[in-house]
């Protein structure tokens, strides 16, 4: 019984990996953009609750560190990168394969993750499932400049760049539940609901816009504090 439920955090990192691989087919075989953002919601919910159940069972492993990195990078680095694509081919020539610089990056990202002892409170640039999150939201904005290779283009390189940037960015991770240490956490998560019950399913890319520029003036503010 015990091995069960130290297994449990595992599993869940499975259904991560799964709910990529399932994001990945219906983009490539039915080029679903609908099923594949439902299916990478999912793959973000599996990651955010195999870390929490593991601090809460106390049974974090070598193993599930790794196996943890192996499902964000085909449900948070591959995904993406191939939304990109599917958006700009047929359209920029040979050009859409430049998509897959999100991969890369995100590959880079979570190698960098493992060995960082700065990145257990906080992280070292963007998260891979924000940068999963915000181009999986793309094709529902439904606006004309989501539409216009340059600008998915340029977002791509922006988003490359944040992934393997050293920005400072606070995580959503808890420790403990009181509001003094997660006050932080609290008041985007409320902000969250709020933009996803204004914007339904175009809210992840504003979020992760919030995300970006909240931690973005985290982190001049204590650089600021700390020149003073």
């Amino acid at each position: 019984m015990k091995k069960a439920i130290a297994f449990l955090p595992n599993l869940l990192t499975l259904c991560n990996l799964l709910s990529g691989c399932a994001a990945v087919s219906v983009l490539f075989l039915q080029a679903d953009f609908r099923a594949a953002f439902g299916w990478v919601i999912a793959a973000a919910g599996f990651d955010f609750f195999d870390g929490f159940a593991a601090r809460m069972l106390r049974v974090s492993s070598p193993t599930g560190k790794e196996l943890d990195s192996l499902a964000d990078m085909v449900s948070f680095g591959l995904t993406p990168a191939v939304v990109v694509f599917m958006l700009l081919n047929g359209r920029i020539g040979g050009w859409a394969g430049a998509a897959f610089l999100l991969t890369a990056c995100a590959a880079l990202r979570l190698a960098k993750f493992n060995t960082d002892d700065r990145q257990h409170d906080e992280f070292r640039g963007l998260p891979t499932p924000a940068c999963a999150l915000f181009f999986v939201s793309l094709p529902m904005l439904h606006c004309g400049w989501t539409e216009q290779p340059a600008a998915v283009l340029t977002l791509t390189g922006l988003f490359a760049a944040l992934l393997v940037c050293d920005l400072p960015m606070f995580s959503l991770k808890f420790k403990t539940f009181g509001f003094k240490n997660n006050a932080l956490r609290y008041l985007f998560i409320a902000f969250s609901v709020l933009l996803l019950g204004w914007l339904g399913l175009a809210a992840p890319a504003a979020i992760v816009f919030a995300y970006i520029a909240v931690s973005t003036g985290r982190a001049l503010c204590r650089k600021r504090d700390t020149n003073d």
